[in-house]
């Protein structure tokens, strides 16, 4: 009698073994960090390397200001990991903005973060590779937590992509804060204003340099908008590519019910 209740615990706590990781209702939010944490440090690592190389061949802004020996100011390039940091946000549409009024990427000076857009920039591979590298490292890492917690279905599937998306959140966050950049020298903080037409629209030069335009009065601070970081670099698209990456674990599923969809 005791054998016949042995050998059935025996099946039972085989049964338990062999079932999923990923099966019932329960989010798996551990291993999603661990992925997400893994492909948020690996693709800013990336992104860091390359504006390291791209700040080693730029050149900083040189303009003469007042008038003797010291009439010559040269600023200093904005430091890679800062840089790196808006290069990375910039991937997801995040925006920026000098003391509350909204800015782009490349109204900042001296700094190479902002890689040139067009086919005819030196710098156009490097923007195209490091898209593809962040984005895939999101489908990767959704793809991997799917995989990793051997998801039943779609839904889980997908479910388990989207938990890639919190260390996103968290480095949204640390960067939004602490990446930005005060501008205290006349040649950036004049570039960063600009003349009508041109600049960050809605600062006036008056409020940072006196009146001889040759000295600053008031620091300009350049960096990411909290809000979209958060919004975009840290919940909207680490969640839905995460998800995708999920997805693709269960490729003939999600067809199926896309086609369903259709139908």
């Amino acid at each position: 009698m005791s054998d016949g209740k042995q050998l059935d615990y025996e099946d039972e706590s085989d049964v338990q073994r062999q079932v999923p990781q990923g099966s019932g209702n329960e989010l798996p939010v551990k291993e999603g960090a661990v992925f997400g944490a893994i492909a948020v440090v690996a693709t800013y690592l990336t992104h860091l390397l390359l504006t390291m190389i791209a700040t080693a061949q730029s050149s900083p802004i040189a303009e003469a200001v007042g008038t003797g020996e010291d009439s010559l100011v040269i600023t200093e390039m904005v430091p890679s990991w800062k840089a790196a940091g808006w290069s990375y946000l910039s991937v997801f549409g995040t925006g920026f903005e000098v003391d509350g009024e909204a800015a782009a990427l490349g109204d900042a000076p001296n700094h190479a973060a902002a890689f040139g857009s067009g086919p005819g920039s030196p710098f156009f591979l490097s923007a195209l590779f490091l898209f593809l590298v962040t984005v895939g490292g999101i489908v990767a890492a959704g793809y991997a937590v799917a995989k990793y917690t051997n998801a039943d279905d779609t839904v889980d599937a997908a479910k388990a992509g989207v938990t890639v998306a919190l260390p996103y959140v968290a480095f949204a966050a640390i960067a939004a804060f602490l990446m930005s950049h005060s501008y205290s020298e006349v040649p950036t903080v004049a570039s960063l204003i600009g003349s009508e037409g041109s600049g960050v629209l809605g600062l006036e030069v008056t409020e940072y340099l006196n009146d001889a335009g040759d000295s600053v009065t008031t620091n300009a601070k350049f960096g990411p908008s909290m809000t979209d970081a958060l919004l975009f670099a840290g919940i909207i698209v680490p969640a839905i590519l995460g998800a995708v990456g999920g997805l693709l674990t269960q490729p003939r599923d999600a067809l199926e019910t896309v086609m369903a969809k259709i139908q």
